[in-house]
């Protein structure tokens, strides 16, 4: 499995990412720092390594997302393209503050699927979606 982690500082010109499986298929990718024009390139890159490896699910957790541009959104349509393309299911979880921001502004947030919880608290109250692996709805 890849891991795509860079150690320097979440500063305005990086990006960590770390990666996990999720059970039954897929895989989570947690973003932390900044995506831009610097940084979108990484991302790109590392979902199309993971959809070499067939992956129907991918989730990104953008909680730790201190900033993001119109190249950083242009990114994750790219990849949600990529992902139906390949098959797969594309969510954006738990956007912060100054991204959700940026997806209501720009409309992006009625385009993508984006869900206010995260992957955990997804799985924990709302069970899975066996259609497509991502967590059902709370009910």
């Amino acid at each position: 499995m890849p891991d795509f982690r860079d150690e320097q500082s979440a500063t305005a010109d990086t990006l960590t990412m770390h990666t996990r499986p999720l059970p039954g298929g897929g895989f989570l990718l947690t973003l932390t720092g900044a995506l831009d024009h610097h940084t979108s390139p990484r991302l790109t890159n590392a979902v199309e390594e993971l959809l070499q490896t067939d992956t129907r699910t991918l989730w990104l957790e953008l909680s730790g997302l201190t900033f993001i541009d119109s190249t950083g959104l242009t990114c994750l349509l790219h990849i949600s393209r990529a992902v139906t393309e390949a098959g797969g299911h594309l969510t954006l979880a738990a956007p912060s503050t100054p991204v959700q921001r940026m997806l209501d502004i720009t409309g992006i947030g009625q385009v993508l699927t984006v869900r206010t919880d995260t992957y955990a608290a997804g799985t924990a109250h709302g069970g899975r979606d066996e259609a497509d692996g991502t967590p059902g709805e709370a009910g």
